[in-house]
């Protein structure tokens, strides 16, 4: 066990310093030049000299790799550097978005494991029956339809057809409700393509078919042994399901209007703010990273199997 986790760890750290090369290439090709940008918002009207000396402050004016290389020590020690809009700390800015998204993707992973966990169960138990087709359309659907068309639906149905809850913004508990559905509904038909095939498996495999035969309950037969059967493609499942989650964040928290880090990031994307981009964008794969490793390593202690490969 503790070798196979030294070995991913390694694999890890070579990953996220790859990530770390890759988000500041891409993003430091972007279209236009900083200093004219900052001096426009200022506005100074850009001359060669005051652009010249507006790069030697941000430190634009050296090689791509010396600017990577400063980058990537800043972001070590906690500086993710300046906005260019306003010139405050990126660190900041991003940290006092962190909790509401730390919300909406709490509250979106309760709703999706809520709803594929039971909806697994209900439809092991009713293989071949209508319902269990039913559910198997409406996942089909769900993951094929973008989460902005969901939550397009649930705004003019639920927030202005019916009056129910409101249309954005986090004014009150039920204002993640929407948002955290939105979300929800797309990790949950994720997880439950999964779930369902791994319970139908493990009600095939002959040890379960034998405590079904020594009497034992069918809806504790799925509980027991077959939930702990598929528990390993599950756990592996949630870490996809958070992934995306954090992924889809941007799209859900500039419709619902949600002051989270990836509205943040949609505004700092009009505004050409490079600093702010790169943040969210290196926070956000560095994220998914690690929450696949950890979903990795509880798949290594749940199942022996993979600790042999």
């Amino acid at each position: 066990m503790t070798a196979v986790v030294l070995r991913r760890g390694a694999g890890l750290l070579l990953t996220l310093l790859t990530l770390s090369v890759l988000v500041f290439l891409l993003t430091s090709m972007a279209p236009g030049d900083p200093a004219e940008e900052i001096l426009r918002r200022g506005g100074i009207q850009p001359t060669a000299s005051s652009v010249a000396a507006l790069r030697a402050e941000l430190g634009l004016d050296r090689p791509l790799f010396s600017q990577y290389l400063r980058w990537l020590l800043d972001v070590l020690g906690g500086d993710l550097g300046r906005s260019y809009a306003d010139r405050s700390p990126v660190t900041t800015e991003i940290l006092s978005r962190v909790p509401a998204t730390l919300r909406l993707a709490g509250a979106a992973a309760l709703v999706a494991v809520v709803l594929a966990v039971l909806a697994a169960v209900w439809t092991a138990l009713r293989p071949r029956g209508l319902g269990s087709r039913a559910v198997a359309l409406v996942t089909v659907a769900v993951a094929g339809v973008p989460p902005y068309v969901v939550g397009i639906l649930l705004i003019s149905v639920v927030a202005v057809g019916l009056r129910a809850l409101p249309t954005g913004g986090d004014s009150g508990p039920g204002a993640v409700v929407l948002p955290a559905l939105t979300l929800g509904l797309a990790g949950a038909a994720t997880l439950l393509r999964l779930l369902r095939g791994d319970l139908a498996h493990a009600l095939r495999l002959p040890f379960v078919k034998l405590a079904a035969a020594k009497g034992l309950r069918v809806r504790r037969t799925v509980l027991v042994h077959a939930v702990r059967v598929a528990a390993p493609s599950a756990v592996t499942a949630a870490g996809l399901m958070l992934a995306e989650l954090l992924a889809g964040a941007v799209v859900v928290e500039t419709l619902f209007s949600w002051p989270g880090v990836g509205q943040l990031a949609v505004s700092a994307i009009r505004q050409r703010d490079v600093p702010v981009v790169q943040a969210y964008v290196l926070l956000t794969a560095v994220a998914t990273v690690l929450l696949l490793a950890l979903a990795e390593v509880c798949l290594v202690a749940c199942d022996p199997r993979v600790r042999r490969r």
